[in-house]
């Protein structure tokens, strides 16, 4: 990947990232022994969701189609399959 060819988007996206990933290699460090999956899933629910959410976020409000059909929050038909 060439880094200097990144957005402003996605460098935000990747410094996000990092971000979660430390938070996570510090909980498993701070972790008591024999619980250190546990600590990592509780800094997943933590972190991890509000950097995916920011990103959906983020990838929507750049894609102006998104927006068309209504707001973001509102509910939306499942397809028939």
């Amino acid at each position: 990947m060439n880094w200097d060819s990144l957005s402003d988007n996605e460098r935000l996206v990747a410094e996000q990232a990092v971000a979660a990933y430390r938070s996570l290699k510090a909980a498993s460090q701070a972790a008591p022994h024999g619980s250190g999956m546990a600590c990592i899933e509780e800094a997943v629910h933590k972190e991890g969701f509000d950097v995916l959410r920011q990103m959906v976020q983020l990838s929507a409000s750049e894609h102006a189609e998104a927006q068309k059909k209504g707001s973001a929050a509102s509910r939306v038909r499942a397809g028939r399959g």
